[in-house]
This record gives C-alpha cells, structure tokens and sequence, in this order.
C-alpha cells in the first residue's frame, strides 16, 4: 500500500542549494538575531549579518588553500555557533561538509577523515586536536587544522595548525584580494551536489557515510514546515549533536529557510538549566532526554509532601482525560476543559515553567521509539510531544505526526513529497526528493540499501486506514 499524500514529486528545476536559501534568508534577515551563545553567564547574540559575514570567510579562507569544489572538509567538537559556521561556509563554496561525533576516539576519527578524504579538519579545542595528533602522520591529505578555541594551546606550535581567528582574518585578506572569487564558486553549486556526509554509528561494522545533496537538505527543510509550522519568531535549544541529521535539520538546514533564532547549549551538561533560561517555543530531542525529564519530575513527586502528591495525582487524572480525547482526535468537553484549566492552572503551569517548557508550542521526539507513557504524561500536563520517524538515507524525517496531536502507537503520517510501501514481508520502503544519494565509496552497499528506486529502510511496519 502507498500513501496517498506524495504522489506529485517535484520538478528537478524547483529545487535549490544551501548557498541560496542562506542568502535569502540573509538579506531578508539581516540585522536580526540568528544565533545566541552564552559566555561567561551572558547570553550574546549573533545576527544574520554576522553569521553570514564569518561563514564568507570560512569559504574564502578554504579557497585561499586551494579548496575544491567536492572535496570534503571535517567538523569534529560540540554545539557552538563556530561549528555552524564552518559548516555553512564548506558549502557556500561546493564543499562537503562532514560532522563528527565530539565523543569519538581517535581510531573513529582517524577512518572518518581518511575515508572521506578531507582536506580540512576543524576541532572545537585541545582535547579534539589532541585525537588528530594521535593520527597525525597517517592523514597525509590533511592541510589544515583550524581551532574555534585556543584555550591551553598558547605555547603549541604547528605549520598545519591556526585558530578559527586567524583562519577566518585568512578569509578577510583572500577576499579583499579576489573579490569576486566567492560568489564565483557559489554560483556554480547545483542542487544534485553532495551539501554534507552523515556517518553511521558503525555498530554492524566500519561506519558508512551517507552522501546527502543540496536539493535533499533544502527540500527536506520545507517538507518538515509542512506538517509542524515553522515562524519566524520561534527560538531552539542546540543540543543534540550535529552531526547526526536531527541536530542538523533543525539548527542549520531548516533555520537557514525559516530565519527562527538558534541558541546554544553552554556544554552538554547544562541542557536542563539552558533550556529554562531559553525556553524554546520548539522542542525536540530523543527519547532518552524525554524520559530523563519525566523520571526526574516522577522521583521529585514522589518525594513530595503528602498535599503536593494529592494535587499532582488531581492534575494528572484531569490531563490524563484531556489528552487521550486530543489524541483520539475527538472533542474535549466543557467539563473536561474546565477541569484542565485549573490543574494546569495550580500544577502543570508552574511545572511547565520550572523546566523551561512553558512556551514550547509542539515538541518532537526522533531517533528511536518512545514509549506510550511517556508520549501521553507530556500531552496530559498540556505539552504537545509528537512522534516522528526517519533515517539519515531518507534526510532524517518520513513521517511525522500531525501538529494537531501525536496518535500513540503510530509515528505519524508522511511528510508531503514522501511515498510510502509496504513490502511483501512488512519492510518500509519510501521514496522521496529526500532519499540520499548513496554510501560514499560503496556501490555495494548503496545497491543493498535500494530495490527498484525505493529506499530499504530494514525497518517492519504497517500503515492504517487513516495514513498513520
């Protein structure tokens, strides 16, 4: 059976490139904020302008050293605004952007790097040059390794390595020189170019890089708007990381379309007093981050005064009533509102507001199943958690439920633009402008992942009437 909704796949000509939706975005955008970073207790805000200013001469910089276009360049350390854009300015200039996991050991970043080729390395600080020092003389591609922060490494020298300051003053000076060499390059990246290289965790063997294209990351980022609406006047927390396609879609490839603002997390243990002080109107996460608020809010309750138990335990039954008639899409009664309004007025108000959550419109959780309970606790004290389901080979989202409230049990409906199969043995096979290009160096394994233009996604499952 095939979804109804995708049938129409667009024209190859209606499709762009990351260069041209950031530029858009730019001049439409330019003196507004696109980025916060906090440092030294201070939240500092970044505008488009400026953004736009760093990744040009991130571009210009890799095009002073010879930088080709399709060749690749490594981005390895956590969340920050250096990391975004680098990220932009390797495929403003046709490069191919790949993100490696901060956590990784030297032996992980060592095959990464070597695999994909990479002429460029940039590492967050010390501990992830550190990793490349461990492989330095076996990466003979390597011609530059560039620090976003020199912090410990006043007194290291080495000809291959310069800090993100004296690349991106690298990048001023090549363009005061070659003024037109930027948007030279850019004007010739096409939407068929690879934008970016995922890498699979590798636990079934060697890690495979996913080449996905500009027109998968562009057009993904409208075909996610199609479901959960996107504003210019939304916020998100940066946490999770970037190199993994979730992270991605939403601090860099939709964020580059819609123009909301972007904050980072200080470092990744502060994600739950950063997300207070933010407050994001968008959530998202995995589902272990979902489960650790909900344990903790469970232990902290039960740790509670007897009176707070009882009108948790009140709020709770309410919620719970509303909820289960918001997922089954079914009216919500008088009685049942206005027993809502009051728990959420003397409990879930105050609950939201302590964990950061209060002005959170729809939160999404991906990259693994989450469980029912925890789907239905968020929608009882009145935060929308919706589910949704994809892979790095389809550009990280297929399905999605409706904004309108997550179906439990389901993972949504599909985006539109994604057709959906189900194969004679249960697999899901999917086609869409956001299935990948193949595994960079593996004919093999690209021929394996596809059966007659569909994408094999190993995943079992079955689609009800509805579409979910």
């Amino acid at each position: 059976m095939e979804t109804e909704k995708g049938m129409a796949i667009e024209k190859s000509g209606a499709y762009e490139t990351v260069p041209e939706v950031f530029e858009r975005t730019v001049a439409e955008n330019y003196s507004k904020v696109a980025l916060r970073t906090k440092a030294l207790g201070i939240w500092h805000d970044i505008t488009w302008a400026r953004y736009h200013d760093r990744a040009k001469k991130v571009g210009c910089a890799l095009l002073s050293f010879g930088f080709e276009k399709g060749e690749c360049a490594c981005i390895i350390g956590d969340n920050c605004i250096e990391w975004v854009m680098a990220d932009l300015g390797i495929q403003c200039v046709g490069g191919v952007s790949v993100g490696v996991y901060a956590t990784n050991a030297w032996p992980q970043v060592e095959y990464v790097i070597n695999h994909c080729d990479a002429r460029f390395l940039f590492v967050e600080n010390e501990e992830q040059l550190d990793k490349w020092l461990m492989f330095k003389d076996k990466a003979p591609l390597l011609k530059k390794v560039i620090v976003f922060d020199p912090k410990g490494l006043r007194s290291f020298k080495d000809p291959m390595v310069m800090t993100f300051d004296e690349f991106l003053e690298t990048g001023a000076a090549a363009d005061q020189e070659h003024p037109s060499a930027f948007d030279g390059r850019k004007q010739t990246v096409t939407p068929d170019d690879l934008a970016v290289l995922i890498y699979t965790s590798g636990t079934t063997g060697p890690p495979k890089g996913a080449m996905l294209t500009h027109k998968n990351v562009t057009w993904m980022a409208g075909a996610v708007e199609g479901t959960v609406k996107i504003q210019k006047e939304d916020n998100v927390l940066s946490f999770l990381p970037l190199c993994h396609i979730f992270e991605r879609l939403f601090t860099v490839f939709i964020h580059i379309k819609y123009g909301y603002i972007v904050n980072f997390v200080e470092k990744p243990d502060t994600v739950m007093q950063n997300m207070k002080e933010v407050s994001p109107t968008i959530g998202y996460a995995v589902p272990r981050i979902w489960e650790k608020y909900y344990s903790s809010i469970m232990i902290k309750m039960a740790d509670a005064d007897w009176l707070k138990r009882l009108a948790f335990g009140l709020a709770m039954k309410a919620g719970k009533s509303r909820a289960h008639l918001i997922m089954q899409e079914k009216p919500v009664g008088l009685l049942q509102k206005a027993a809502y309004f009051l728990a959420w007025f003397l409990v879930f108000r105050k609950l939201k507001e302590r964990l950061g959550f209060e002005n959170i419109r729809v939160a999404i959780s991906g990259a693994a199943p989450i469980s029912k309970e925890v789907l239905h606790f968020f929608q009882s004290i009145g935060m929308n958690l919706i589910e949704g389901y994809g892979q790095t080979e389809g550009t990280g989202v297929t399905t999605l439920s409706p904004e309108t409230g997550a179906r439990p049990g389901t993972v949504g409906k599909a985006l539109d633009g994604v057709n959906i199969k189900i194969a004679e043995d249960g697999e899901i096979l999917i086609q869409s402008p956001g299935v990948f290009k193949g595994y960079y160096k593996s004919e093999a394994a690209t021929a394996a992942g596809m059966t007659e233009g569909w994408l094999c996604t190993g995943d079992v499952g079955e689609m009800d009437a509805d579409g979910f």
